[in-house]
């Protein structure tokens, strides 16, 4: 009688050799991420105790803390510098006259009697003066009057000693300013300009009190002061015609012009 039938029929060879692969090599795969997990792990663990014995030594302790501070401080700095950049490009360099109050527009209409200025640029640099000005707690007629006797309105003049710009800003001495607006090719720019020049008036003033003396460091620095009184004399003289020009009401209203720091008795 035959057998055959009775006999378990084998799969092929090359059946039974792939088979045996895929078997061994999960085999593998499932032992090494085994492995792997109980390494990370054990790794991990080895890292959180090497850090609690170091965080456990004060100076260490400390050490952290600073540079954390540090690179926290260095972090909010690089935004806060990026964010007034940014409100900087955002302003136009031209402003149409519907955008300035009854003060403003007779200050730019001053300005326009003694410098042959377009009205459409100016209007936007008296609107950045007003808010520079309220930022500073400072008159806007002084800073309008700097850069009357220092630039005449041109945002591309230089004088024989280096400063530019509207605000005739020396860059080799505040070119830290000028790096987040994109370095000293910014000074320039005239509301870049403004703004680094009216924080270094306000800067001077404050650390002198007195405000000829806060003019004499803007013009000149701290050297050769004694030559900077016809200087003084010009801003002073210009600051007395721009207030002669603005309506009375203005005059009395607070909120369009801060006090001005009292001059030099």
């Amino acid at each position: 009688m035959p057998t055959n039938s009775l006999q378990e029929v084998k799969p092929p060879w090359p059946y039974r050799f792939w088979r045996g692969l895929q078997t061994f090599a999960g085999d593998i795969a499932r032992g090494f991420v085994s492995i792997s997990h109980h390494s990370f792990a054990l790794l991990g663990l080895l890292a959180a105790l090497l850090s609690l014995l170091v965080l456990a030594r004060p100076e260490v302790r400390t050490l952290t803390v600073q540079n954390v501070q540090a690179w926290l401080f260095t972090r909010l700095h690089i935004t806060e510098a990026e964010d007034e950049q940014q409100q900087v490009l955002l302003r136009s360099l031209a402003a149409p006259a519907s955008d300035l109050d009854v003060a403003q527009l007779a200050l730019v209409q001053a300005i326009r009697s003694k410098y042959r200025i377009a009205q459409e640029p100016l209007n936007a640099i008296v609107l950045e003066v007003f808010d520079l000005s309220s930022r500073a707690n400072l008159d806007p007629t002084l800073i309008l009057a700097v850069i009357g006797v220092a630039s005449n309105y041109n945002p591309f003049a230089k004088s024989p000693l280096g400063a530019q710009g509207l605000m005739q800003v020396v860059p080799e001495v505040h070119f830290e300013q000028f790096t987040p607006f994109g370095g000293a090719m910014a000074i320039f720019d005239p509301k870049t300009n403004l703004r680094i020049g009216v924080k270094i008036l306000k800067e001077y003033i404050d650390t002198s009190g007195k405000l000829e003396t806060g003019l004499r460091l803007f013009k000149a620095g701290e050297e050769s002061l004694s030559l900077e009184e016809d200087y003084i004399s010009r801003v002073l003289t210009e600051q007395v015609r721009l207030k002669e020009a603005l309506p009375k009401t203005a005059l009395a209203s607070k909120s369009s012009l801060p006090a001005p720091p009292k001059p030099d008795r």
